[in-house]
């Protein structure tokens, strides 16, 4: 640990089967006992969760007295419904994740920071008494394409050194200060710990050599997209402001599994529903909080987002503040 308060309790402290939909879609229990636990039964009395969040993006606190294994299936996988960027922060103990795609073993030791991929099968043995951190995001509220994050994918590097020791430092102080995420500032604090996560991973990126000639490209592009939302953008126009060819910049994004058009979309989505639980837009209307993140119309940014979240804007808006 690097001599920070203990994390206190963050919005709940739950215990057992009190957080058991938390942890759907991790994979099978298996506790120091040997055998199988359903989710959140696996965590004996002294063991406890804390939580602190927005929606789909979350910064848990994880403590385990015992020894734990969870083994997540491809069948676990397909049915996790909201895949996310995972960020593991190692904060005390050690665990050995093996994931199932032939890459080797991530140890990770007392300070260790690990990025993983959700969607790939793993085995994670827990050495208890444990302590970990781990933030949770969607993809497209992360400025960083998981595609572009494979040069770190299962490489641990440490949590006390340059940038990563400013944004693990801040997300334990939020975690141990229970009045910033039940506050009204709550959003904006949430998203603070994101965007330093991937100024982290950012850095990290750059440190990392990678065989990927087009990451460089590739990340020059997002950055000018993230800097635009607000305007017109459409592959011409981020092309020419990034110097590019349209059919150059299009397979940068094929290659990743993506579309321009699709992570503009995603982008302006994820932003626009922060600014919907951020007090500072409380009293701006939906068509305006459309307009300020690139949605031609009012009717035309609330079809798009209730495609993507099952609810209407004032919907989401009623219940995030």
């Amino acid at each position: 640990m690097s001599g920070r308060r203990e994390p206190g309790p963050v919005r709940s402290q739950a215990r057992a089967r009190d957080f058991g939909r938390a942890l759907d879609g991790w994979g099978r229990f298996t506790g120091p006992d040997g055998l199988h636990a359903p989710p959140g039964e696996w965590i004996r009395a002294e063991g406890e969760l804390v939580r602190g969040g927005l929606d789909r993006t979350q910064l848990d606190l994880l403590r385990v007295d015992a020894g734990l294994v969870v083994t997540r299936t491809a069948e676990h996988v397909a049915r996790t419904p909201d895949v996310k960027h995972i960020v593991v922060v190692q904060l005390e103990g050690t665990s050995i994740l093996t994931p199932t795609d032939d890459r080797p073993p991530v140890h990770l030791g007392p300070g260790d920071v690990s990025y993983g991929d959700p969607t790939v099968p793993y085995r994670w043995e827990f050495a208890g008494p444990l302590t970990l951190m781990m933030l949770r995001v969607p993809f497209a509220a992360f400025p960083l394409a998981p595609a572009s994050l494979r040069p770190i994918l299962g490489r641990p590097f440490s949590s006390h050194e340059g940038f990563a020791r400013l944004a693990i430092g801040f997300a334990q102080d939020v975690l141990a200060d229970v009045d910033l995420l039940s506050g009204p500032t709550a959003p904006r604090v949430v998203q603070n710990v994101v965007d330093l996560f991937a100024t982290m991973l950012a850095g990290r990126l750059a440190e990392t050599h990678s065989d990927d000639p087009t990451q460089p490209a590739f990340r020059r592009v997002i950055a000018h997209i993230a800097e635009h939302l607000a305007e017109p953008l459409s592959l011409p126009q981020v092309a020419r402001a990034v110097e590019m060819s349209p059919r150059y910049v299009q397979s940068l994004f094929q290659l990743r599994g993506m579309t321009v058009s699709g992570w503009i979309r995603q982008r302006r989505l994820e932003v626009a529903r922060q600014t919907l639980a951020d007090p500072a837009w409380a009293d701006a209307d939906i068509a305006r909080v459309a307009a300020a993140h690139g949605f031609a119309d009012h009717s035309h940014f609330t079809r798009a987002f209730r495609s993507a979240y099952g609810e209407t804007p004032s919907q989401w808006r009623s219940h995030a503040g």
